[in-house]
């Protein structure tokens, strides 16, 4: 029997979980800035999904008060809503994301770029997945058909990773076309992007764009198992460092690691963007079932 382009990415049980699901539009749960428009959309098409945590500067009309009153615990109310939704996922093909020519990341990047496609099309949804690295690659655009969702897997299974990441050029380049409104999922472990993943997420926001961050790292990233004489080589580039690993260099590394991390995390917020820690420990199928519905990006 000739094997099917969804059996590279998930088995049957877990493909079936996923036609339960749908993206979630936080438009209309609060964003910043969302402006007055808001107001004229409210029970246009819309239809209650899930709930998520109340943070300062939400729109305070969508807090779910008869819970607050029996729980003392504010929380907005999210929608699904039926429109003409246009989703981007934005997935990093730099050399980062295969350190060392170990693919393991990059396959569950693209694996969750996979994920957040099916559920989007089935939906009915036109899906664009943007490959980048130092350019954007050629993008593959799915129009609202479920018959392109292997299109668009097979498509993703031939990706490779390679190159240096310029996320800030890139998304310059991409925000130029996109959609306003557009929904963005952007898949990348956020490595040698500095200052550019504020400016690239300010960007999307100018474009009223409704952006997740998807941030992939390795357990090896978080917690090295490293010690004495070792020579270190960039994925990015031809530099090495050698260095000898003490409990001391291990414990600094690891501080610092945790402040990339949460400056992340707060570059994420403060644009406006919903952030989502993914460790390649975690199972795949956790991710998409559990943490991103608890990030209130998926709901089903």
């Amino acid at each position: 029997m000739a094997r099917r382009p969804y059996q590279d990415f998930f088995d049957e049980d877990f493909l079936a979980r996923l036609q339960a699901l749908h993206l979630l539009s936080k438009r209309l749960a609060g964003r910043r800035g969302a402006g007055a428009q808001r107001s004229r959309r409210l029970g246009d098409g819309l239809e209650f999904a899930d709930h998520r945590a109340y943070s300062p500067g939400d729109d305070v009309r969508f807090i779910d008060w008869p819970y607050y009153a029996r729980m003392e615990k504010l929380l907005l109310r999210m929608f699904h809503e039926h429109s003409e939704a246009e989703v981007a996922i934005l997935l990093d093909c730099s050399a980062s994301m295969a350190p060392g020519g170990r693919t393991d990341r990059f396959r569950y990047a693209v694996r969750t770029a996979a994920a957040l496609a099916y559920v989007a099309m089935s939906s009915l949804q036109r899906v664009t997945v943007q490959p980048f690295a130092g350019e954007l690659a050629e993008p593959m655009r799915a129009g609202r058909s479920r018959v392109q969702v292997l299109e668009v897997l097979d498509y993703l299974a031939g990706l490779s990773a390679g190159g240096p990441t310029a996320l800030g050029r890139c998304v310059e380049r991409f925000a130029r076309r996109a959609e306003p409104s557009e929904t963005v999922l952007l898949v990348s472990d956020l490595l040698a992007c500095g200052d550019d993943l504020s400016d690239a997420l300010a960007r999307l926001r100018l474009r009223s764009c409704d952006t997740v961050v998807v941030h992939l790292y390795s357990p090896a990233e978080a917690e090295p198992d490293l010690a004495g004489p070792v020579l270190l080589a960039e994925a990015e580039s031809d530099r090495t460092l050698s260095l000898s690993v003490t409990p001391e260099l291990l414990d600094s590394y690891r501080q610092r690691w945790r402040r990339f991390q949460s400056a992340c995390e707060h570059t994420a917020v403060a644009r406006g963007a919903v952030y989502v820690a993914a460790s390649t420990a975690m199972p795949f199928e956790r991710l998409v079932l559990q943490a991103l519905r608890r990030a209130g990006v998926l709901a089903g």
